[in-house]
């Protein structure tokens, strides 16, 4: 299996090209060839705090691949952006106007949003968060209902933080709709108990859904996450590990 990702990888570099000026930065779901064009990743958890590092360094800033992740880091901020034109097919689905409606009929629930919906969206969110700051706030002490706009999957684990609690999908469309909160990734659908049993059999003797990236490229992948987790380590943010560390622990495991 070869890696890869929505975002072309030749086109991006000729936009990256066609700016020089600019720090490129780039959202963790990306293929590595598009990382190694980047100078940094981020994950959505850690942009706000990296972007406004490089902004108060005099950088401006080249994002991608998601628009509304990267203007809402651009409100945030009021740091100087250019967007790659591109957006997460599930959170661009979610719609403000239906929202405003559930919300109206839900008056104590809290709306969490994950910040690569659309900016109307955003805009009726109680807390805007990434996935792991969105599950951590339904543990919000006296609110027991929450309208939840981000991947429906991420529900499962939302109940099980706060079993006692009830979760209300945000609408994709109306009510004349077929399906009216269908906030699903097809491809991390892709991932089930099956297959994840199949690799765990014989995945190491058959090489079946190994991904394979091109050594030279990965080790220029690296250097964009290597300064995100070296930036975490400096601000206190978190421990994650290094390449070093990566290198160790998948040692003998094969390709990746």
């Amino acid at each position: 299996m070869q890696s890869g990702s929505g975002l072309p990888r030749r086109p991006f570099s000729q936009f990256c090209d066609q700016h020089p000026d600019r720090t490129v930065v780039v959202y963790a779901n990306t293929s590595a060839a598009v990382k190694a064009r980047a100078d940094w990743m981020v994950t959505s958890s850690i942009a706000l705090n990296i972007v406004r590092y490089l902004a108060d360094r005099g950088e401006k800033i080249l994002w991608a691949p998601d628009r509304h992740l990267g203007q809402y880091i651009q409100r945030e901020t009021g740091v100087d952006m250019l967007m790659w034109q591109g957006s997460c097919l599930v959170h661009d689905e979610f719609k403000a106007n239906e929202l405003a409606l559930l919300k109206a009929g839900h008056p104590d629930a809290m709306v969490l949003v994950h910040p690569e919906s659309p900016a109307p969206v955003v805009a009726l969110a109680d807390l805007v968060g990434s996935t792991t700051q969105l599950i951590r706030a339904t543990g919000t002490p006296g609110v027991n209902t929450f309208i939840v706009a981000t991947d429906l999957g991420i529900l499962h684990k939302m109940r099980q933080y706060a079993p006692h609690k009830t979760f209300i999908e945000a609408p994709t469309a109306g009510n004349s709709a077929t399906c009216k909160s269908c906030a699903r990734c097809p491809w991390m659908a892709m991932n089930g108990l099956k297959n994840l049993r199949d690799v765990l059999l014989t995945g190491f003797d058959t090489g079946a859904g190994e991904v394979h990236v091109d050594p030279d490229l990965g080790r220029k992948a690296y250097r964009c996450i290597d300064r995100m987790l070296d930036f975490s380590r400096t601000q206190g943010i978190s421990a994650l590990r290094g390449q070093n560390q990566l290198e160790q622990a998948h040692a003998g495991v094969g390709p990746a």
